[in-house]
């Protein structure tokens, strides 16, 4: 669609929100158009999910004045932001675990009936397939989302959606956890809707997905919007630079220390979803895991941490046997393990943040069975400080944070305990440029102390800057192991895909 056909469909005036002790929003401008994809980013903390809630009547704005189709209205439910053709995908899946697709697809909505109460889930059943048909996904609609897949979660939310038929679609981190060939059906999907006219506000902290789809771009920082551009104007460099303000010299900090003696000896790792790998990671390493979603690299992970049972091989920790039985057993030999889902398996969402920071180490700040709980937020407050975490207090609850601190909370809880073996599945996923950044030098730091870092990531840029050695995996088994020297993103998914020659 031609710019001649576009028009204004949403226009924001002065839109302020305050939080005891924060200023989510400081008087925020933004337009939309028919026809258009927009981006919107900026840093975890900059405004965009509060400004989402309030689009989407989950939060209510202290001050501001929206306009749809020139025609002043307000917000104040979702049901105002449903009747105004908002629709939204959150970076939060929010799914019930114990309800099927099709129930997580139409939830919230009538479901068709026949003969009186009774639903008719084979027509539900029918409407939902056609959604899924329209979106080009393949997913089990007849099974609990509990059994599905981090992948396949998504895909659901997704499709819930386009349960509704909206105008302006709003999506906030939809990709995080798609495969290349998922992500490619839902820039599809995204095209698609453009070209009918939709509008698509797309909220991302992948800056290539940005500078890929999108028409126009905003940059939010500290509340405010910073910056509107048209997307072929802008950079890699020059969104960074205006996100956080200056310019970042290098995407990942430099190497320190030196690498010394094996740490970590894994030798025919095998149980039902390894098969036979063997490996070494030595003291102040940083090991790249490699591979294919599926192919086993987080098993792995949880193999070592003890949450997976090891059927044959060995595992020697600084020398010794090393056999974990479960998490537990895992973080008092030094070994602990960040984990993909933040909120499922790292944090204590109910719980404020320094109870999370020293979840690890509470037997550290006790004296015969009492915790010294001065003595805990001040540890709480200083492995805060080193990993960087923005909190205005840390009694507030963890949920509280925006997705980056959450994971530098994660990261705090790891620093603290000081650990020998530390393993990251996907330890920058939903965090903004800025933030990752940070997180890089927290590993970087680590290592130069002597702890050995194994890191599993879907991002082969992320896997390239760090590692100093990449293992790479193929459906359970050991592909190969290459020097990170000159290996470039084409050879990297030739060893990916298990072809030694790249």
């Amino acid at each position: 669609m031609n710019n001649k056909t576009q028009r204004e469909v949403l226009r924001i005036e002065g839109l302020v929100k305050q939080y005891p002790g924060v200023r989510a929003l400081k008087g925020v401008d933004l337009s939309f158009n028919s026809g258009e994809v927009h981006g919107l980013i900026g840093e975890n903390g900059a405004g965009k999910s509060t400004l989402i809630k309030i689009l989407a009547g989950i939060v209510k704005a202290d001050e501001g004045i929206f306009h749809f189709d020139g025609e002043q209205a307000a917000i104040t439910s979702s049901k105002d932001a449903s009747r105004h053709g908002l629709c939204f995908i959150h970076q939060e899946l929010n799914l019930v675990n114990y309800f099927n697709a099709m129930e997580n697809i139409f939830l919230g909505h009538s479901y068709p009936h026949r003969f009186g109460p009774l639903v008719d889930w084979k027509q539900l059943k029918a409407q939902a397939q056609e959604i899924l048909d329209t979106l080009g996904i393949e997913l089990p609609l007849d099974i609990p989302v509990l059994h599905l897949s981090a992948v396949q979660r998504a895909m659901v939310a997704i499709a819930r959606a386009f349960a509704v038929k909206g105008s302006i679609y709003f999506m906030d981190e939809p990709a995080t956890a798609l495969t290349d060939i998922e992500k490619e059906k839902l820039f599809a999907v995204v095209q698609n809707l453009k070209e009918q006219g939709k509008t698509v506000v797309y909220v991302t902290h992948n800056l290539e997905d940005i500078l890929r789809i999108t028409d126009r771009v905003t940059i939010m920082r500290d509340g405010q919007v910073v910056k509107r551009s048209a997307t072929s104007e802008m950079t890699k460099d020059s969104l960074i630079s205006a996100m956080i303000g200056k310019s970042l010299d290098s995407a990942f900090p430099q190497r320190s220390g030196t690498i010394g003696k094996p740490l970590l000896e894994v030798k025919g790792l095998a149980n039902s979803r390894l098969d036979g790998i063997s490996f070494t990671v030595r003291s102040g390493e940083i090991l790249g895991i490699g591979g294919l979603v599926g192919s086993g690299r987080t098993e792995l992970l949880e193999t070592l941490f003890g949450v997976r049972s090891l059927s044959s091989g060995s595992i020697l920790l600084e020398g010794k046997p090393y056999h974990p039985n479960s998490p537990k057993e895992a973080i008092e030999q030094g070994v602990v393990l960040v984990p993909e889902e933040r909120r499922k398996g790292g944090l204590v969402l109910s719980r404020s943040i320094y109870e999370n920071i020293t979840l690890m180490s509470l037997s550290e700040v006790s004296r015969f069975g009492f915790l010294n709980h001065q003595e805990l937020h001040q540890r709480a407050e200083d492995a805060g400080k080193r990993v960087h975490l923005k909190a205005s207090q840390y009694t507030h609850h963890v949920a509280t944070l925006s997705g980056g601190n959450q994971q530098k909370v994660v990261f705090a809880k790891t620093v603290m305990r000081t650990p020998k073996v530390l393993m990251l599945d996907e330890p920058s996923k939903g965090v903004d440029v800025g933030a990752r950044f940070e997180i890089y030098s927290i590993i970087r730091e680590l290592a130069s102390k002597g702890a050995a870092i194994l890191v599993v990531s879907s991002d082969f840029n992320e896997v390239l800057g760090l590692a100093d050695r990449i293992l790479f995996i193929k459906d359970g088994s050991l592909a190969s192991v290459q020097n990170n020297t000159g290996i470039d993103q084409e050879q990297y998914l030739h060893y990916c895909y298990g072809r030694t020659h790249a």
